[in-house]
């Protein structure tokens, strides 16, 4: 059996996507195929339960999405899921020469696709976290629901000598709404070295070196910066070797729960039922205006009122 998984997204959503993957594999002993894009495709190509990664370059997608028409159509897959739930992946899906062509119920649906004929789950919580979601999935094709397992390749940690024990403040995010100031940071880098005797490593993308800037500035103790110098496998293995994973709410925060590391998350816009840690840890301040789930505000309220001590706080239950 073949199997076709078409989620595209962010890194965050790729990660809870893999318990899906397993069942399927554990169950159909099927060949399982999945179309994503550049940042999660290291990642997928390197799995033991995922036979073929499909690469889908969406900044070149006047050139890569004719291409990738034409070839899943050659292909001959037994079922197709649409995970991602939008127009693109939905063309995707029907394009595709499968048998069967799953996506969601029409209330989880996005940009109209309920219209297209699919079959379509049973509706559920959409406030369920996302996990759950795509393993409904599985229970739709008859497969019994079990612990989730990621099963995440893990790549070596770059030449930077790290220290024997440290905790990762994973600074980024990808949606500006859901990022922690270089302020609170700092302090609570500092506040783990005194309290903890553990230095932590900073990890981030190129576009956040001036929040990072801003944190070594600051911070009394130094820190190990590794922020817009990993690969997406190489961060793996510095969340491997991590006590524990202090990070906003993005992809390297599932990562590292899918490594099976300790995890506090930092939550201010969004919902952690949802898209939170699916096993960890969570700060966040209870406001009126939360949740709001907006990408960018201008008085980021959630984020700014929460202090290194809410942090500790959770780090206590994690490192005692």
């Amino acid at each position: 059996m073949d199997i076709l998984i078409i989620k595209l997204g962010a890194l965050g959503d790729v990660v809870n996507t893999l318990p899906l993957a397993i069942r399927l594999k554990q169950h159909f002993d099927a060949r399982i195929h999945w179309i994503t894009e550049p940042l999660s495709f290291p990642l997928l190509s390197r799995h033991a339960f995922i036979d073929h990664a499909i690469l889908f370059d969406r900044s070149l997608l006047r050139k890569s999405l004719p291409e990738l028409i034409r070839r899943i159509r050659r292909e001959h897959f037994d079922i197709a899921l649409d995970l991602q739930r939008i127009a693109k992946s939905a063309l995707i899906c029907l394009a595709s020469s499968s048998r069967r062509r799953i996506g969601f119920d029409r209330m989880r649906c996005k940009e109209m696709t309920w219209l297209l004929p699919f079959e379509r789950i049973a509706p559920s919580d959409p406030s369920s976290h996302m996990v759950n979601q795509y393993l409904e999935f599985a229970e739709h094709l008859g497969i019994k629901r079990e612990e989730p397992q990621w099963a995440v390749p893990q790549g070596d940690a770059p030449s930077t000598e790290l220290p024997e024990k440290y905790l990762v403040l994973n600074i980024g995010a990808t949606k500006p709404a859901n990022r922690w100031n270089a302020e609170g940071f700092s302090a609570l880098a500092d506040r783990v070295m005194d309290r903890y005797d553990i230095p932590c490593v900073l990890t981030g993308g190129r576009e956040d070196r001036a929040l990072a800037d801003g944190i070594i500035r600051t911070a009394k103790h130094p820190v190990f910066d590794l922020v817009g110098r990993t690969t997406i496998m190489e961060l793996t293995g510095v969340l491997s070797g991590a006590r524990a994973v202090v990070s906003c709410d993005t992809g390297p925060m599932h990562l590292a729960v899918a490594l099976g590391k300790e995890v506090v998350a930092l939550f201010g816009p969004a919902d952690p039922k949802r898209t939170g840690p699916y096993r960890g840890h969570v700060v966040r301040k209870s406001l009126p205006c939360v949740p709001c789930n907006r990408r960018s505000c201008s008085n980021p309220l959630c984020m700014d009122s929460i202090l290194p001590e809410d942090v500790i706080e959770k780090l206590d239950l994690i490192m005692r």
